[in-house]
């Protein structure tokens, strides 16, 4: 990246997700993509949708056709479900290490 290069924060119209960017490639990409810019990884997807589609579907359907699949399989997790999941492998962790450390090292 050249030093003069003003670098933006541009958001995935597929996924959601930021990246930090130059101008130009923001701009290069919206061209490819009917406007929108999209991350790496839904631009590998939708080249692989229009491949599975055929039939020569343009762009826009199939960011549509990745946008749509990926809103359909996101599994939304609560915050408080995570920290309980953590708390309950750090738990159990614990109660394995402290179970181990009971056993006589010519045991193992």
């Amino acid at each position: 990246m050249a030093s003069g290069e003003v670098v933006k924060r541009a958001e995935c119209g597929c996924c959601g997700i930021y990246e930090e960017c130059t101008t130009d490639y923001i701009l290069w990409v919206q061209q490819r993509f009917g406007g929108v810019w999209v991350c790496g990884l839904c631009e590998e997807a939708i080249k692989e949708e229009q491949a599975r589609q055929g039939d020569g579907i343009g762009v826009e359907v199939a960011l549509r056709l990745q946008a749509a699949f990926r809103s359909e399989t996101t599994i939304r997790i609560a915050p408080v479900s995570i920290l309980q999941l953590i708390k309950k492998i750090m738990s159990s962790s614990s109660n394995s290490a402290s179970s181990l450390s009971k056993v006589p090292l010519a045991s193992l």
